[in-house]
């Protein structure tokens, strides 16, 4: 049993694993890929309280193996100051927790739709260049992958659908091209997001 804080300042107990196994309980990855994290309600103004907690997530038969930190510790991860113990991957906030499981679900290669989120916020970028946007998995519909952008004008968000040819092409020039930037930078360490590109970038030009 955790404690969470409830925006009216009390404090909420939620019964929240330190650890999911999806070979044990395959139920959790329906949940998660619904994006529903845990949560209780309230007992003093009755709002709904959700967990964002460290969580290790595995899967053996799903090549799973990954330690969900809280999203505010997103730029200490950048800088290399947090300490997540062993060798595990690293996914950011339960946003990226969720769209994993989305993927695992559909029986995607993790690399391979970020590498399809790479383009899609590129051209994202060029279209709205002073937007601030992001791309998520949102699943598969149609035999198509479908793309969420938001941050678009008018607090819009933009639809887009590829088809599985595209994420079939991606796989097979990933074997040779994630040796070749920005792959390698995306791929390199325990954080595999692209998000920790733009960071990148914008720490280089502190330089």
């Amino acid at each position: 049993m955790k404690q969470v804080r409830c925006r009216c300042d009390a404090m909420v107990d939620i019964d929240v694993p330190d650890k999911i196994n999806l070979d044990s309980d395959a139920s959790f990855l329906s949940l998660l890929a619904d994006g529903k994290s845990l949560s209780a309600v309230c007992p003093r103004c009755g709002a709904l309280v959700r967990a964002e907690l460290p969580l290790h997530l595995s899967s053996a038969s799903r090549g799973i193996d990954a330690i969900v930190l809280p999203e505010p510790d997103r730029l200490s991860v950048y800088r290399g100051k947090v300490d997540a113990p062993g060798t595990s991957e690293i996914l950011l906030g339960y946003q990226e927790l969720f769209e994993r499981a989305r993927t695992l679900r559909d029986g995607l290669d993790p690399r391979v739709v970020e590498a399809l989120k790479y383009f899609l916020q590129s051209k994202a970028d060029e279209a709205e260049p002073e937007a601030d946007t992001s791309v998520l998995y949102n699943g598969t519909m149609d035999g198509a992958l479908e793309f969420h952008i938001l941050g678009l004008k008018s607090g819009q968000t933009g639809v887009v659908k590829l088809p599985r040819s595209s994420y079939d092409k991606v796989e097979a020039d990933m074997k040779t091209g994630i040796q070749k930037e920005p792959f390698k930078t995306l791929f390199s360490g325990r954080y595999h997001s692209i998000r920790k590109l733009g960071f990148m970038d914008s720490a280089a030009g502190q330089d």
